[in-house]
C-alpha cells in the first residue's frame, strides 16, 4: 500500500486556544494558524485565562507552552485531565517548550500530551502536528506524536 501526501486541508472549522505567557509567541502562533486558514484562534496569557476561555468556547485543539508563570503547562495539563476529563476526553493538546530532553517529553506526554513540539518550531512542524491531530481515529488510543 502506497502513503498519499496530504497537499490541502481545511482548517476553516477548527477553533484552536492557543496558552502562552510570552505576548510575542502568542502572536506569532496565531499569525501562523489565521496563515493555515483556521476559522476561529483564541489566546490565553496563563493557564488560568486558558479555563476560562474554555468556559466561553470549548476548543477543537489546544496548543499550550510548559513554561509558564505563574501556572505552567503541565499543571494545565494535570487540571485538565483530573476536573474536566469527561468534558474534554478527545481534545487533542499540543505542548511546546524550549525543552528538548527525553525526560521533558515523557513528562509532557505522561501528563496528557498529545504531542510535543520542541521551540523553536517551523509553520512546517505546526501544520504537521494539526494534520495529525486532524486525520488521525482517537478514539480510546491517545498516540503521542514528537517532533
Amino acid at each position: 500500500m502506497t502513503a498519499t501526501a496530504i497537499t490541502k486541508a481545511d482548517f476553516s472549522g477548527l477553533s484552536i486556544l492557543v496558552i502562552d505567557d510570552s505576548p510575542y509567541v502568542r502572536r506569532l502562533v496565531e499569525e501562523v494558524l489565521f496563515h493555515f486558514g483556521v476559522g476561529n484562534v483564541v489566546s490565553a496569557e496563563s493557564a488560568d485565562q486558558g479555563f476560562a476561555r474554555m468556559e466561553t468556547k470549548t476548543p477543537d485543539v489546544i496548543i499550550c507552552d510548559w513554561q509558564m508563570y505563574p501556572g505552567d503547562g503541565l499543571t494545565f495539563l494535570r487540571r485538565l485531565w483530573q476536573y474536566f476529563a469527561a468534558r474534554y476526553r478527545h481534545l487533542p493538546c499540543f505542548m511546546h517548550s524550549g525543552h528538548s530532553g527525553n525526560d521533558d517529553v515523557s513528562a509532557a506526554i505522561g501528563e496528557g500530551a498529545d504531542s510535543y513540539i520542541v521551540k523553536p518550531f517551523s509553520a512546517q512542524t505546526l501544520m504537521n502536528h494539526l494534520l495529525k491531530v486532524s486525520v488521525a481515529d482517537k478514539v480510546d488510543d491517545r498516540e503521542a506524536w514528537v517532533v
